[in-house]
């Protein structure tokens, strides 16, 4: 029973996995590469498309793969848009630094806009087995999630400010100074939130196909990585800076003590463990560094897909460790280094297999029967759906 038990519960799972390779990749990459720069960025927009089908193609699911279908000339134009409005803004600076200063503003605002029909934009572009995937959200959330809220202590502050000067007509720069740092320190303390009801907008609001995708994220969890990390954060500064003084203090001593030196000047031979320390503290702060952002990516996306669910059918599952993200961008970083950037194509081809053996699909129904009806439901959009932007508005999520 046990044993029938056991395969059933294997059949009902379905991992993802990446069947591409370095080799593969990297002739598509290099080819990408030389026409992008002989047409001074213009291929760019093809070579996205190029690379895009090519991962997308080779991460699959059940024995079949996403598709990518968006069109280079929509993103060509995206690009062309916003090279236009960039060029025109520095234009405008130079010439007439107040309208510069106005585009600056009206471009800030655009940012929720465009994000948004980013994002509309690559959802439709995706399918599977036929079936296109969609976004939904509100123009009103997008702006709600990535300028308002952010902008909630700024504003805040400012208004503060605005009233403390009318009553007291002081122009004392302390009290406004003590309310920016406020404001400063609030909005960090905010950004488990706000990366929170960002991340809950953006997959809460996708469909496949006119099935809806789910997500119940806890605010409480994200907090908690959050405090962990920073803990975790000053213990491992902490033992890098008593380390760092440590070795150099020591071997600091035992060198000056055998090298006599001038008054008021360093001995000569002493500057090598204090050069040595210094290269050891970098070098430990920069390891650390990329410890935090494995332990942060893997916990959040462990919390994000353990709650992604596609209506009574399929939910997801990430089983990342920050050890194992850790070992991965350390490496990363090595083959970066020793080959000039040329490993590029294998480090992301290593990345797209890493995050597809890690994550898997839990059926709780047929997923053959779902996604015929879904192929019978769906709409008959077309292709296009306004402009494309090269906007990256995964939340470092995908796969």
């Amino acid at each position: 029973m046990d044993q029938a038990t056991r395969t059933l519960s294997a059949r009902d799972i379905q991992p993802f996995y990446f069947t591409g390779t370095g080799g593969e990749y990297f002739r598509i990459w290099i080819v990408n590469l030389i026409l992008s720069i002989l047409t001074l960025g213009i291929y760019s927009a093809w070579a996205k498309v190029r690379t895009n089908r090519y991962f997308y193609g080779n991460t699959q699911v059940d024995d079949t793969g996403f598709e990518y279908h968006a069109k280079p000339l929509a993103i060509l134009k995206g690009r062309l848009l916003a090279v236009t409005l960039l060029l025109v803004y520095v234009l405008a600076g130079q010439m007439f630094p107040a309208a510069g200063v106005a585009f600056m503003l009206l471009l800030l605002l655009a940012i929720p806009w465009v994000i948004w029909k980013s994002m509309q934009f690559n959802a439709r572009m995706t399918s599977f087995r036929n079936v296109r995937f969609g976004f939904y959200g509100s123009l009103l959330d997008s702006y709600r999630y990535i300028l308002l809220i952010p902008l909630i202590p700024l504003l805040t502050a400012v208004l503060a400010g605005i009233v403390m000067w009318f009553v007291t007509g002081s122009s004392e720069p302390g009290p406004y100074v003590t309310l920016a740092v406020l404001a400063i320190i609030t909005t960090y303390l905010m950004i488990p939130f706000i990366q929170k009801a960002l991340t809950g907008y953006y997959i809460g609001n996708h469909r496949y196909g006119q099935g809806l995708l789910k997500v119940d994220l806890s605010t409480k969890k994200y907090y908690l990585i959050y405090l962990c990390l920073f803990g975790w954060s000053i213990l491992i500064f902490a033992a890098i800076s008593v380390a760092a003084g440590v070795a150099m203090y020591f071997s600091g001593l035992d060198i000056a003590a055998m090298v006599p030196a001038a008054e008021g000047e360093l001995p000569t031979m002493a500057m090598a463990p204090l050069i040595a320390g210094i290269v050891f503290r970098y070098i430990a702060i920069l390891i650390a560094g990329v410890w935090v952002k494995a332990y942060l990516k893997a916990k959040i996306r462990n919390h994000v897909f353990s709650n992604i669910q596609l209506q009574h059918v399929m939910r997801l599952d990430s089983s990342i460790t920050t050890g194992r993200l850790f070992r991965f961008y350390l490496v990363n970083i090595l083959l970066m280094i020793c080959t000039l950037g040329l490993a590029y194509p294998w480090i992301k081809v290593r990345s797209a297999r890493l995050m597809a053996s890690t994550t898997e699909a839990h059926m709780s129904g047929s997923l053959a029967q779902y996604v015929s009806l879904q192929q019978s439901r769906q709409s008959a959009i077309g292709d296009e759906i306004g402009e494309a932007f090269d906007v990256d508005a995964n939340l470092d999520l995908a796969f």
